[in-house]
């Protein structure tokens, strides 16, 4: 059975769960009903606790990337393609926007694999790789 994800971001006091979260997290085969928050007031990377909850290993990749300061995608895949990273590595990307925030799955030549919002410029804030633990 194929994993469904939501339409419609939906709000909770304390969090939300997120459409484009929610799909990126659907694409590592983690249904959007085993979870309750995928960004909470405390902590804005609730999504990578769900990852690890599922036995996936996340972690971060910004200075290998060059990404400890603010860059741009284009920056990002950029380095991506320098990397000793291929196909068959996944990275998740958190990017933003003045006061938005949108998540995407990456492959290790910068190539997108999920985004909910293309065409839309991102500046990176986070770069991690997620494999199986």
């Amino acid at each position: 059975m194929r994993n469904r994800t939501i339409q419609n971001h939906i709000n909770h006091a304390k969090g939300s769960k997120t459409v484009c979260v929610t799909t990126c997290l659907n694409f590592f085969n983690i249904p959007f009903d085993a979870y309750h928050y995928t960004s909470s007031d405390r902590d804005i990377f609730t999504y990578k606790n769900v990852l690890r909850r599922f036995g996936w290993s996340v972690r971060s990749k910004k200075s290998e990337f060059k990404a400890l300061k603010s860059i741009t995608m284009t920056q990002l895949r950029r380095n991506m393609k320098k990397s000793i990273y291929g196909n068959g590595d996944y990275f998740i990307v958190s990017g933003y926007q003045s006061k938005k925030a949108h998540l995407m799955v990456l492959n290790g030549n910068g190539e997108t694999v999920i985004d909910t919002a293309e065409g839309m410029k991102w500046r990176i804030r986070g770069v991690s790789i997620v494999e199986k633990a």
